[in-house]
C-alpha cells in the first residue's frame, strides 16, 4: 500500500510540475519533428511567425548597439565572458569553473558573475560567494552560483539581472581584477575583452531556427561577435569531428577549440567522502538528474561501467524535497540498486535533511580542453593584457 501511495504522490508532484510548465511542454511539441498532428502543426506556424518578430527585434537591438544608440558600459577590471547562441545545456558552468582556476592560478584575483536563474532573490546583486565564505544557499542564489561558489574556493561569486551593477560591486567592494561572465553573450550592455562561445559538437546551430521555433537564442551570425569559439562534448566520433570541419568553414577567421565534460569526482552528499570513479563499475545504480540534458548523465554513468537499474529525470532547475526524494526511493523498491547518484548541480538543490534509506552520491564533472588547453590560456592571457 505504501508503494502505491508513493508512487500515487509521485505522479502528482509530475502533474503539478507539467502544469507549470506547460510552456515548455509546448515549446518541446515544436520542436519534435516526429510529431505532425494538425493542431502541432498550427503551433508551429504560430511559433514561426512569433520567430520573425523576434528576429526583427534582434536585428533592430543590434543596429542600436553598433549605431552606440544603446551605451555600452566599459568597466575598469577586465571581463572574459562565457555564453552561446542556443538554448539547453552547453556546458557553460564547467568552463567558467576552468576559466576562473586558471586566472586565479596566474594571479588574477577573480569573480564570477551569472544571472542566477530559477534562485529567489529579486534585488540588483546578491554576493553568493565572497571568496572566503557562502552567504545564502541554492534557493536564494539559484543552483548555478551555489555550484560555482562551493567549487571555487577564494573566487567572488555574484548573481543579479543587472550585470553591470554586479562588476562594479566585483570591482569596487572586492577589488577583483577580473571578472567571468556566465552566460552573458547576449548580455551586450557590457565591454567584454573576450568572447568565448561554446556550441555543442551534436547541434551547434541547434535546429537551425530563432526561438520560439527552433532553439536559436539569436541568428547565427551574432557569432561574428564572438572572439573564439569552443565546440563542447567533443567524443571524436565521426560526426562530432563532422562538426568541427564545419565550423571551421563557417567561421575561417575564428579559433575554434574542442573540449569533453569528464567525470573527475565521485563524492558522498552528505559526508564528502570520497571514491575512485572505478567504485562505480558494475554496481546497480540509482539515478536522478535535473539538468538541461539529463540523458547525457545517465549515459556517462553507464560509461563507467554502471549499471542502471532506475533513473529519474527532473526538469531543469526543478527543487528537491524531501517528500519527493522520499517518492523517489520508494518507486525504485522493485528495483533495487545498491547506491543513488546524481549530479552536482542537484546536489547544491538538495533539502538539508535526506531520507534515511537514500545513500546518494555525486558525480563531479570537469571541463577538459585537452591539447588546446595552452592555446586557449594563451589566447586569453594575450587578450587581459592587452
Amino acid at each position: 500500500m505504501k508503494d502505491i501511495s508513493s508512487m500515487r504522490r509521485m505522479w502528482e508532484w509530475k502533474a503539478s510540475s507539467a502544469r507549470r510548465t506547460l510552456a515548455t511542454r509546448v515549446y518541446r511539441l515544436i520542436l519534435d519533428e516526429q510529431i505532425n498532428s494538425p493542431g502541432v502543426r498550427l503551433l508551429r506556424h504560430l511559433a514561426a511567425i512569433a520567430a520573425v518578430v523576434y528576429s526583427a527585434a534582434m536585428s533592430c537591438r543590434d543596429l542600436l548597439f553598433c549605431h552606440g544608440v544603446l551605451p555600452k558600459c566599459k568597466t575598469e577590471c577586465r571581463v572574459v565572458c562565457v555564453g552561446n547562441i542556443t538554448l539547453g545545456g552547453t556546458g557553460k558552468t564547467p568552463m567558467v569553473m576552468w576559466l576562473a582556476r586558471f586566472l586565479q592560478q596566474e594571479g588574477w584575483k577573480v569573480a564570477v558573475v551569472s544571472r542566477g536563474y530559477r534562485g529567489r532573490y529579486g534585488g540588483k546583486v546578491l554576493v553568493v560567494s565572497d571568496g572566503q565564505a557562502i552567504r545564502c544557499e541554492a534557493a536564494i542564489s539559484g543552483d548555478e552560483p551555489q555550484l560555482l561558489a562551493r567549487r571555487l574556493p577564494g573566487v567572488v561569486v555574484l548573481c543579479g539581472s543587472r550585470r553591470k551593477e554586479a562588476v562594479q560591486v566585483a570591482l569596487q567592494d572586492f577589488l577583483c581584477q577580473v571578472v567571468v561572465l556566465d552566460d552573458g553573450f547576449q548580455h551586450r550592455y557590457l565591454e567584454r575583452d573576450v568572447d568565448m562561445v561554446l556550441l555543442d559538437s551534436s547541434s551547434p546551430y541547434g535546429n537551425g531556427r530563432l526561438f520560439p521555433r527552433g532553439l536559436l537564442r539569436e541568428k547565427i551570425t551574432a557569432l561574428e561577435r564572438a572572439d573564439l569559439l569552443v565546440l563542447s562534448n567533443f567524443d571524436g566520433t565521426l560526426s562530432a569531428r563532422k562538426t568541427l570541419e564545419q565550423l571551421q568553414q563557417d567561421w575561417p577567421q575564428k579559433p575554434v577549440f574542442k573540449g569533453i565534460h569528464r567525470p573527475e569526482r565521485l563524492f558522498h552528499a552528505t559526508t564528502g567522502e570520497e571514491k575512485p570513479l572505478a567504485f562505480l563499475r558494475g554496481k546497480r545504480l540509482a539515478c536522478f538528474a535535473g539538468i538541461a540534458k539529463p540523458a547525457r548523465f545517465f549515459q556517462t554513468v553507464t560509461s563507467l561501467g554502471g549499471v542502471l537499474a532506475f533513473t529519474f529525470s527532473l526538469p531543469d532547475h526543478s527543487p528537491l524535497t524531501a517528500d519527493l526524494l522520499q517518492d523517489m526511493v520508494d518507486a525504485a523498491r522493485p528495483r533495487p540498486a545498491e547506491l543513488w547518484l546524481t549530479t552536482e548541480k542537484d546536489w547544491v538543490r538538495l533539502p538539508a535533511v535526506l531520507p534515511e534509506d537514500l545513500q546518494l552520491w555525486v558525480l563531479g564533472i570537469e571541463f577538459d580542453l585537452g591539447e588546446d588547453d595552452q592555446q586557449v590560456a594563451a589566447m586569453v592571457l594575450k587578450r587581459l593584457r592587452a
